[in-house]
């Protein structure tokens, strides 16, 4: 009988911590998840705002283009992790794409748009202005 008591207790009391637990982290304020290692993306948009800069807006439309497959190809591993973060980069990439490849883009509009990508990006909690 002493063994049964035993066995009860054993198995009772981790189960009762992890419920325990769980009850608790499921009321706990959610805090976002980050959108994890973001480089890539801001090392291309840096060279398509350097291409820009420099006047060669058929550069930067071209380079923009390989920003656009790597965000698309990463859309199903980061837009779980914070649907909020991805729309506002989702967005600010896509006010970039149409300001190049408007016909003809307007510099100013796409130097807007590319440094107003760059801060979502850089900070993907604040929406693109």
């Amino acid at each position: 009988m002493r063994q049964i008591f035993l066995a009860i207790a054993l198995i009772a009391a981790p189960v009762a911590a992890f419920t325990g637990f769980e009850l608790y982290a499921s009321n706990a304020p959610a805090k976002a998840a980050g959108l994890g290692d973001l480089s890539s993306f801001k090392t291309i948009i840096a060279d398509v705002q350097t291409l820009a800069s420099k006047g060669d807006l058929a550069g930067a439309a071209k380079r923009i283009t390989d920003y656009e497959t790597a965000w698309d190809q990463a859309e199903t591993a980061i837009r779980p992790l914070n649907q909020t973060d991805w729309g506002n980069i989702d967005a600010a990439s896509d006010a970039a794409l149409k300001a190049l490849r408007q016909s003809p883009p307007s510099a100013d509009k796409v130097n807007k748009t590319l440094a107003g990508l760059m801060a979502v990006l850089n900070d993907p909690a604040r929406p693109a202005s």
